[in-house]
């Protein structure tokens, strides 16, 4: 799959910084473009969305506090 240089860096940087948001805001600005009948600007937020689901499956669950026997209090000395 070929993948727009914009489309990729907007899609990383609205997951770095959202999350699952991400998906919700890219889906909300393709339905608004695809209502107003803006299709060139829908194929790039489309393009965004499944750019932004990609890179969501790709990413690793955030570990747990404590699951790694780390992350607890340190010990008195």
């Amino acid at each position: 799959m070929k993948t727009d240089h914009d489309v990729l860096l907007l899609a990383t940087r609205l997951v770095d910084e959202l999350g699952e948001t991400a998906l919700r805001i890219s889906r909300v600005r393709l339905v608004e473009l695809t209502a107003a009948n803006n299709l060139r600007a829908a194929a790039f937020w489309r393009d965004v969305l499944h750019t932004s689901e990609e890179l969501l499956a790709a990413k690793p669950a955030p570990a747990t506090p404590g699951s790694s026997g780390f992350g607890g209090p340190l010990a008195a000395s």
